[in-house]
């Protein structure tokens, strides 16, 4: 009976450790996430329902709203990225499943949304937007003619021509031409954003929308984007960022940027997970303390023979030489590079393959106040991704323009000594713009994974500055982080400090990559050095 009573208790103890380890992470995880999201279904005054999702940023407030009505064959379930996009930026972000074949339903549908969204605390009322897209924009263009007195501060319309069904193929027609009601009742600002390939809208009908609202003295501005389609692909994200900012800007003014907060300083800001583990270290703690208490007996002392003594002194020894290296790859990296870490890496933590850019890194000036681990990984992660790449790298090219980690504006004094070395010649550089060189592994992680399956270094360039474009804000501030690592982590910066994490991104994959005399990225294809792809949208 006293056995099966001490198997019961050690049961019980070993299922409330894993219960409370598996709650910790759960609730670090749920804190980990920048957004809450809330889902709810409203009736409409037909009787009839609409089930809306809303994106809010963390913590709960008050914010601006954007109001997001997608495209003919979009539902609620495939908004998440846009919304998400909104959401990042600091706006509430709504999305509603609307009856896209019935204009009357939807106007009832919309109506609901917005009598619900007065109620909110998080919804600031006098700082909505609507975007709409293809079909979305059409619906959200007509309900705004009807119900002039609901306009929105600002009206975005994306891939669509709201006053021309023309363009329209006959499974999208609706009933009513819009410009069958006057323009004249719109009072709101409106963005058209439009593709220069739309198959869908031609671009040409969007251009009469807006040559009709300018005629009516309606504030009206057109963005074409050179090169994409109808929907947008494969520039959507940078587009849809880019009208999230345009949003922010336009409904809290210029100084939005001042207190932007990125979703990795939300990350980075977050409760470490050992906090949330700490009640599976007291439960631990406590059964080893009551453990310690209650032994029944004292084991009786056994007595060690020559061999036993010399097997565990051997122990010992094996013990300690491997705490020993264990300390030097645990210490050495979190120590700053002077001549002794540089001694110790040398000989216990480089690898043979890896000496020659070793030695080529450390006789760079610009080590000074870095840890070890960050000269380690530039080593490391870039003779690895050298392996990984599908293009061929010169050794010199390999070790200036992508190992290296300092990202320097190339003068033009010294700009044609840089385009022809001469053998065994370093390129000579001047004027460090960025300090901070802790950058490759996250921007790694983040970009090599898009572009593993690219075989030359510009179609790999163009996916890096799409993404980065997407995860980085190009605004006028008053003090713009330069460094790579700041301008990722606060996921913002000006047009100059967008140059400087540009290269570094490429760098990161293994494109070859610099900085020219007009502080722009360029790259190197292979056979000459030319400007660097630029993202389909800068800055609105």
């Amino acid at each position: 009976m006293n056995h099966y009573f001490v198997i019961v208790r050690q049961n019980f103890i070993w299922i409330g450790l894993v219960i409370l380890l598996f709650l910790g992470a759960l609730f670090w995880a749920k804190e980990q996430d920048p957004f809450s999201r809330k889902w709810f279904t409203l009736k409409t005054t037909n009787h009839c329902s609409v089930k809306c999702v809303a994106v809010l940023p963390k913590p709960r407030r008050q914010y601006p709203v954007i109001i997001y009505a997608h495209g003919s064959g979009g539902t609620l379930m495939n908004d998440g990225d846009e919304l998400r996009q909104m959401a990042e930026l600091g706006l509430a972000a709504v999305s509603l499943e609307y009856n896209q074949t019935n204009q009357a339903a939807f106007g009832s549908q919309f109506e609901a949304l917005l009598h619900y969204l007065g109620s909110q605390k998080w919804a600031n009322t006098n700082a909505i937007a609507w975007i709409g897209f293809s079909l979305g924009a059409v619906r959200t263009f007509d309900f705004a003619l009807q119900h002039p007195e609901q306009q929105p501060q600002l009206l975005v319309q994306m891939s669509g021509a709201g006053v021309d069904q023309s363009a329209l193929p006959p499974s999208l027609h609706y009933g009513a031409v819009s410009n069958s009601r006057p323009l004249t009742t719109f009072h709101c600002p409106i963005l058209l954003v439009h593709g220069e390939q739309d198959e869908i809208f031609p671009v040409t009908d969007t251009k009469r929308l807006a040559s009709l609202l300018q005629s009516n003295r309606l504030p009206v501005e057109l963005k074409t984007i050179p090169g994409i389609s109808h929907g947008m692909e494969p520039e959507r994200g940078v587009v849809f960022r880019a009208v999230g900012e345009y949003c922010l800007t336009h409904l809290t003014g210029k100084a939005a940027w001042q207190n932007y907060h990125s979703i990795a300083q939300w990350r980075a800001q977050a409760p470490s997970l050992w906090l949330w583990w700490l009640p599976a270290a007291a439960w631990a703690g406590g059964w080893l303390t009551w453990s310690r208490y209650h032994r029944t007996a004292q084991p009786a002392k056994i007595k060690l023979k020559r061999h036993e003594i010399a097997l565990r002194w051997i122990a010992a020894i094996l013990a300690t030489l491997a705490l020993t290296e264990t300390a030097i790859h645990l210490i050495t990296p979190r120590v700053q590079v002077n001549d002794t870490t540089l001694a110790i890496a040398r000989k216990f933590l480089v690898q043979p393959k890896e000496r020659t850019d070793f030695e080529y890194l450390t006789a760079q000036p610009v080590w000074h106040g870095q840890r070890s681990k960050t000269l380690l990984e530039h080593v490391e992660l870039s003779g690895y991704n050298r392996e990984l790449i599908n293009w061929q790298l010169d050794d010199n090219i390999y070790r200036d323009y992508v190992l290296s980690p300092a990202i320097e504006l190339l003068t033009p004094i010294n700009r044609e000594q840089a385009l022809n070395p001469s053998a065994g010649q370093s390129r000579a550089m001047a004027g460090q713009l960025s300090t901070s060189l802790n950058w490759r592994r996250p921007l790694w992680e983040e970009f090599y994974p898009r572009i593993r399956h690219e075989s030359s270094p510009e179609d790999a360039a163009r996916i890096v500055v799409r993404h980065l474009r997407e995860r980085v804000t190009i605004a006028n501030l008053p003090n713009p982080p330069r460094d790579v690592p700041a301008i990722w982590l606060r996921q913002i910066t000006d047009e100059a400090g967008f140059e400087i994490i540009y290269v570094a991104a490429l760098r990161s994959v293994g494109v070859p990559a610099r900085l020219n005399s007009q502080h722009q990225a360029e790259f190197w294809d292979g056979t000459k050095w030319g400007n660097a792809p630029r993202p389909s949208v800068v800055r609105w």
